[in-house]
């Protein structure tokens, strides 16, 4: 569809570019102020669904110099006999996870990262 933005005596230009898939059900008219010589085009996409918004908050681990000096050190000092004293492979794996997962948790600890979502805010529902 060609409606032009700008027109003069002899001439009509389109030079801005919007592109729609043509599977979407959209509409677009003129809208003509008349108080300059661009016009507007009024879009509206009629089968347009808005993202939901997660508000929950989002965890981070705070990884750093001094926490990963505490994690080292609490490695050091772990007891590993349970680790290596145990010849089923499915239990020496499960007690190596549980040992290293307990000192990673305890050295990088969890912080909240709320959201911030200011995208899209220029598209409304009506």
């Amino acid at each position: 569809m060609y409606l032009p933005i700008r027109t003069a005596y002899n001439s009509a230009t389109l030079i801005d570019n919007i592109f729609i898939d043509n599977r979407t059900n959209y509409t677009i008219k003129p809208c003509i102020n008349g108080l300059s010589d661009h016009d507007v085009k009024l879009t509206t996409l009629n089968s347009f669904s808005l993202p939901v918004i997660n508000n929950e908050p989002t965890y981070i681990r705070s990884i750093n110099k001094n926490a990963i000096a505490k994690f080292q050190l609490q490695l050091r000092w772990e007891q590993w006999d349970n680790i290596f004293g145990n010849y089923n492979v499915n239990d020496l794996f499960n007690n190596f996870l549980n040992t290293y997962l307990r000192c990673y948790y305890s050295s990088f600890l969890e912080k909240e990262i709320k959201s911030n979502d200011t995208d899209n805010q220029w598209i409304k529902k009506e």
